[in-house]
């Protein structure tokens, strides 16, 4: 009796699981498609046309490599609002990652010297945005170093108020202006 009902039981579950492996197949083949024309659009810097947050960024990286920069930028841009946490944390690291490339770059021009700190001032300010959501991230920790080193913030002295002061006496004015470090050879980004 149970040899009988396992006989009549055994084609249909033959069946059922050849279906489940063929959908199987279905599935990785048409991840697998997809994937190849993700990879296809990031290796020609195709506008993806889905939107795609990872596709977005490794267009973005291929951009920049490319040195169209404002499409770069404008790729980084749309990570930041498309994107999981994780592809956002690495679209705010490239942005920061390519201030400070470009900063120093046009630091290495002569009569340049007012851009290069903007760059650098915007690479800082991308690394302190990216490490306020990761501060673990020790590579964006590093290279904000490195930022630093390059133009060190200017913390001025003797800043102390109690509030019933109505303005800042001049030596505490001129105080805040001073630039007062010289600024060594930096190491990192080689």
């Amino acid at each position: 009796m149970a040899a009988l009902r396992l006989r009549r039981l055994l084609p249909p579950a033959a069946l059922l699981l050849a279906l489940l492996a063929g959908a199987a197949a279905l599935e990785r083949t048409w991840t697998g498609w997809q994937q190849t024309r993700s990879n296809e659009q990031m290796a020609q810097a195709e506008p993806p046309r889905d939107g795609v947050p990872r596709v977005l960024l490794a267009r973005a990286i291929v951009l920049e490599q490319q040195g169209r920069i404002e499409e770069a930028l404008s790729d980084y841009a749309e990570v930041e609002v498309l994107g999981d946490a994780a592809l956002r944390h690495a679209a705010r690291v490239n942005v920061a990652n390519l201030y400070l490339r470009r900063g120093i770059a046009v630091a290495r021009d002569d009569g340049h010297a007012q851009r290069a700190l903007v760059l650098l001032q915007l690479a800082k300010a991308g690394y302190r945005r990216a490490l306020r959501q990761r501060p673990d991230d020790w590579d964006a920790r590093y290279n904000l170093e490195l930022a630093q080193r390059l133009l060190p913030d200017l913390e001025p002295r003797n800043w102390r108020r109690s509030g019933d002061e109505a303005e800042l006496s001049e030596a505490m004015k001129k105080d805040k202006a001073a630039w007062t470090d010289m600024v060594g050879q930096p190491r990192g980004m080689h």
